[in-house]
């Protein structure tokens, strides 16, 4: 589970498609999305009727996720030299404690999910999470190995 976070978060920090300013483009937010929903739904077979109960709670249950996640403040940008004990505890502490977060909201919100749909469809979910996001990863490798040959031949 934990290594799934991992990879997400990995994932958002290194996603090619960034805008200069540092930010995911509008258009490419709305593809990834457009690409999740249909991922998913497929995996999951969700009827219409369903699909419109998931999506909200889903999409709500990420947004609170990612806003634990975002209170974490990374110190990437401070080199492994320039690392203070100090810094690296509060860091490890201040991760702990949003893994944790992140773990009561999934426990909530599959409760919620269960009750809307159907446990086996829950199941369905996790299972398609898991092979969107090694998909997702697998491009990002991908598409950085391709870059490195690229820029290697110019």
């Amino acid at each position: 589970m934990n290594r799934i976070l991992l990879i997400l978060v990995l994932f958002v920090f290194s996603l090619p498609v960034w805008a200069q300013d540092g930010k995911l483009t509008e258009e490419k937010r709305k593809e990834f999305e457009a690409q999740k929903v249909a991922f998913f739904t497929q995996e999951m077979n969700l009827s219409p009727e369903e699909a419109v109960v998931f999506w909200p709670l889903y999409n709500e249950m990420q947004q609170k996720m990612t806003e634990q996640w975002n209170k974490v403040k990374c110190t990437r940008d401070i080199s492994d030299a320039d690392m203070t004990e100090e810094m690296a505890l509060k860091q490890i502490t201040d991760i702990q404690a949003a893994e944790v977060r992140v773990q009561e909201i999934k426990k909530a919100y599959y409760a919620r999910l269960i009750k809307a749909i159907t446990a086996k469809k829950v199941w369905l979910m996790m299972k398609a999470e898991r092979k969107f996001n090694h998909r997702l990863w697998k491009k990002v490798v991908d598409d950085a190995r391709q870059s490195s040959s690229q820029s290697k031949d110019d």
